[in-house]
């Protein structure tokens, strides 16, 4: 069962954005994730930890849509998406990064977010789109490189960037699309320390209503970014709370953070 660290001061609440419900999915005889139910509000920044194998990521796909579930609902500002595609979801105001990246490798930075920015206003494919249009297109694009400090190589093709650099390109993708919900699996893995800074200053900068849920194995990068945080073991949720709540956790110390208490691990 679920254990909820409840806060003694207990903000209003907010409108929910996400409301997974009883999700559980098989593979097989191999259940992967059992029952989960939780909820993320407009503009919280959530973050889901647990060790390796414990079903974080098949969690992410099954809100994304990338796999269906065996049972339960996903519903979105109230909608039901669960029977919905991953294309659908996308439009419906989901956006993720993958832990393996995957873009166009070929084309350069500002020729992927433009992609990206062209097909969310509605022009991609447009052989000769509006002055206006290209002009939105381009602002658009402009500013995510800023955001990503990226613009000063927008035109080096994907194929040949560091993979830390490809992650931030991933991260400029998933933020063109402008989602209500935004899905991140590991954004800061294989990006240099130094350069962690700058994924988390991009997320500092969303609009406040945009609700956030982040995978992440470094506790010192979870601590700083989340407002709640859901730990996840062997698929089932063990227990929710607020970053500091988790980590005075007893339990979540052994099984994570080791019993030293307030050290930085690796969740």
């Amino acid at each position: 069962m679920t254990r909820t660290l409840a806060s003694p001061n207990v903000a209003p609440s907010h409108a929910v954005a996400l409301d997974v419900r009883g999700l559980s999915k098989r593979f097989g005889s191999l259940e992967v994730t059992r029952n989960v139910s939780f909820r993320l509000e407009e503009g919280e920044r959530c973050a889901l930890i647990g060790p390796n194998g414990a079903g974080k990521t098949t969690l992410i796909d099954l809100i994304g849509g990338r796999v269906k579930p065996s049972a339960g609902e996903i519903w979105i500002d109230g909608r039901n998406v669960t029977a919905m595609s991953e294309a659908a979801r996308v439009k419906a105001g989901v956006g993720r990064t993958f832990q393996i990246t995957s873009l166009f490798r070929r084309l350069t930075i500002e020729e992927n977010l433009d992609l990206a920015v062209a097909e969310h206003l509605g022009v991609a494919g447009r052989l000769r789109p509006s002055r206006a249009a290209r002009t939105r297109v381009d602002a658009r694009v402009a500013q995510i490189l800023a955001m990503l400090r990226l613009e000063h190589e927008p035109r080096r093709p994907v194929e040949v960037l560091p993979y830390g650099v490809q992650r931030m390109v991933e991260l400029g993708i998933a933020l063109a699309l402008e989602p209500k919900i935004l899905l991140l699996d590991e954004p800061a893995a294989g990006v240099p320390r130094a350069d962690v800074g700058i994924i988390f200053d991009a997320i500092d900068k969303l609009p406040p209503s945009m609700a956030v849920l982040l995978i992440e194995h470094d506790i010192d990068v979870v601590f700083r970014f989340a407002q709640r945080v859901v730990v996840l073991v062997s698929g089932e949720i063990l227990v929710e709370g607020s970053p500091s709540q988790i980590s005075d956790d007893a339990q979540v110390r052994a099984l994570y953070l080791g019993d030293s208490g307030g050290e930085s691990g690796r969740a």
